[in-house]
């Protein structure tokens, strides 16, 4: 069993340390999200886009503006966050929304909770002009999890019908397959790939091999959890149609780090989590499914509409009361990105994980998971430090350096870290150092 992490002076989530017990004691008062703020009015917080769009319009040197952007979020400026593949930190503007929904909830829910519900409809444009897609093509889910159940649980399969994978799927794309096996006897082939990769023809061709008469869906992760692999997914779609083979991805890891195109993509079916590089909520996900093939699928979830073709997407997601302030807040969120921009965003991704990928390059004892193809890298980094396991590196660099990381497992003892926009080069750097200290001081 890995060791608990150890208590800190601080609490990194509070801007100035707070304590457990004032903050539990605002809370009471009803002044939690003032405390969260540093002292700040819920007016300034709403101000966050309009001073990212400030700074847009000020062209401001690039270091600047990320340091601008980054003082629109909660995150003490001691920790260095680097685990927005698993959640990501809420911006003040999304954080407010929360908060402010819940409150006008609680103060009027005659009135305001047929307006919130109303908002879903706004929020499926949103969304789905967010990824380049046609609102009758999103469904509203609540993580990635659901979004490819649906398809799995709503395909009509039979006895032998075969779905292609990756060995490297999350439990939430792979197990859906595995009780479709159980209950109706198809086929889940998880296919293996060298890690890392160095072409994605090399993928593609894995693929083009296993496909057989009897293969249905490929099934697959966009950026896989483990080590932050990108699969070339417009390609395999691109296979998979000419064969008539329909495509399913988990993209949990896509929105929010690089600018999605769906019509670009062209798989069939797409699933993604915006609380993970988004800036929205826990608890909100969507579904994108290309128009042709939504009479491929069976609703999940039934309720009034179900049967409704014309609705489109909207069909599929028919979950009755849904709570509104995250709904309110995911639109916050997509607004926040488009501020800051999301092909400048993806950028900033890239180019931090670029410098990370570099420094553990220098330090002997790192196995990199990660492909020097630009294609074929993210913003998730995977990397393994010889004679070292993997929690006691987590632990360490927690303890020793403030660098917030986790661990993955399929076999490759992997630390992963996942470098966002409000990181900066600094902590990029203090992960590298932390990494030098293990070789020569060990983790205890």
């Amino acid at each position: 069993m890995p060791k608990p992490l150890r208590e800190t002076a601080l609490e990194p989530g509070t801007p100035a340390g707070v304590s457990r017990r004032r903050f539990l004691g605002a809370v009471a008062a009803g002044s939690a999200g003032a405390l969260l703020a540093g002292g700040a009015p819920r007016g300034e917080a709403r101000a966050s886009i309009a001073a990212i769009e400030q700074a847009q319009a000020e062209a401001l040197p690039e270091e600047d503006f990320w340091a601008e952007v980054r003082r629109e979020f909660l995150i003490s400026d001691e920790l260095a966050y680097m685990n927005s593949g698993t959640l990501g930190p809420l911006p003040k503007p999304v954080f407010y929304a929360v908060v402010d929904g819940y409150r006008a909830l609680a103060a009027d829910p005659g009135r305001e909770n047929p307006r919130q519900e109303a908002v879903q409809d706004v929020l499926r444009e949103k969304l789905a002009s967010f990824v380049n897609a046609a609102p009758g093509e999103v469904a509203l889910t609540r993580n990635t999890t659901e979004g490819m159940s649906f398809i799995a649980n709503g395909l009509d399969l039979n006895a032998g019908d075969e779905i292609l994978c990756t060995f490297h799927e999350h439990p939430g794309g792979l197990e859906p397959w595995k009780i479709k096996a159980k209950r109706y006897g198809v086929v889940v082939r998880e296919l293996p790939f060298p890690i890392p990769a160095s072409d994605p023809a090399e993928i593609l061709n894995r693929f083009e091999d296993a496909i057989t008469p009897r293969t249905r869906v490929i099934s697959v992760s966009h950026a896989t959890y483990p080590t932050g692999f990108m699969l070339p997914v417009r390609e395999l779609a691109a296979l998979a149609r000419t064969r008539g083979i329909l495509t399913l991805v988990d993209g949990a890891h896509a929105i929010g780090m690089i600018d999605l195109d769906m019509n670009d993509l062209g798989a069939d079916f797409y699933a993604s989590s915006p609380y993970k590089w988004a800036g929205a909520p826990v608890g909100t996900g969507f579904l994108y499914m290309r128009r042709e093939s939504q009479d491929r699928v069976w609703p999940t979830v039934a309720s009034m509409g179900w049967d409704e073709e014309e609705a489109g997407a909207k069909r599929y997601d028919r979950l009755s009361q849904r709570a509104g302030p995250l709904l309110l807040a995911t639109i916050r969120a997509l607004e926040f990105q488009n501020a800051i921009g999301r092909g400048r965003i993806e950028q900033r991704v890239r180019a931090l994980a670029a410098r990370l990928r570099e420094r553990l390059r220098e330090i002997p004892g790192v196995t990199l998971y990660a492909s020097d193809h630009p294609e074929l890298c993210c913003g998730l980094t995977g990397f393994t430090l010889e004679g070292f396991d993997r929690m006691e590196v987590v632990d360490t660099l927690w303890r020793r350096n403030r660098v917030w990381v986790r661990e993955t497992d399929h076999g490759l003892n992997t630390v992963r870290a996942s470098t966002h926009h409000y990181n900066t080069e600094e902590q990029v750097d203090r992960l590298a150092e932390g990494v030098h200290r293990i070789f020569s001081e060990g983790t205890l």
